[in-house]
């Protein structure tokens, strides 16, 4: 995937709280205006660099929203979602697990998903193509958590790309073309990436995520 290049006209400063308790600031990445935050976030979400619910600071212009329509909504704001749904099938397996042909078998192996990444509530809806681009949605109970497996989940699988982006209480895959994800950041989300590997390109992003070892990225590659 190509690397962001932000269309915003301002760059949205890198604060955060004095309280912060496991986020850092920008660290002096030296990004300039054209990788900045998104100034603004869609109907649905509001950016907020409060705490996110769970006595934890978030990073400054992460949008932060109040149920599933609210997910919805942004990804829309992005990139075509339609045929919105919750069924119990995991399509691309990724976090769930291998794919698991038999009903009653996804639903416990998602329901075990959920536990361990803090998953409350989750949906999928198609893009261009309903076969082939299926964007999921997830509403998250405690972001730390849902950090903590990812790591375990992304470092075991060895991919070093960048797939879920986070706001401040959500996380979205697109199974698109980057210049959606380029959106979906600009729309008020950054990238997670827990790969050991990852670096992202001087003048991109790289906040340091809730969890030791993850950090958050406008970088889509």
């Amino acid at each position: 995937m190509r690397a962001v290049r932000s269309l915003a006209t301002a760059a949205l400063a890198l604060a955060l709280a004095s309280t912060a308790v496991a986020c850092g600031g920008d660290g002096g990445t030296g990004q300039d205006d054209d990788h900045a935050a998104a100034s603004g976030a869609p109907q649905g979400a509001t950016a907020d660099p409060g705490a996110d619910g769970n006595g934890k600071t978030a990073v400054a212009g992460l949008g932060k929203v109040a149920d599933m329509n609210g997910v919805t909504e942004l990804v829309k704001s992005a990139t075509e979602c339609n045929g919105f749904g919750r069924d119990n099938e995991d399509m691309f397996a990724d976090i769930d697990g291998d794919y698991v042909d038999d009903d009653s078998a996804m639903a416990a192996q998602i329901t075990a998903t959920n536990k361990a990444f803090s998953i409350k509530d989750r949906a999928s809806c198609s893009g261009e193509s309903a076969i082939d681009n299926v964007h999921k949605m997830m509403l998250i109970d405690d972001m730390a958590t849902f950090e903590a497996a990812y790591k375990k989940h992304q470092r075991s699988d060895g991919d070093t790309h960048t797939r879920y982006f986070v706001g401040q209480n959500f996380a979205v895959q697109l199974n698109g073309r980057s210049d959606e994800e380029e959106a979906l950041v600009r729309a008020g989300t950054l990238g997670i990436n827990c790969s050991p590997n990852f670096v992202p390109p001087a003048g991109f992003r790289s906040e340091l995520a809730q969890v030791d070892g993850c950090v958050l990225t406008d970088y889509v590659g």
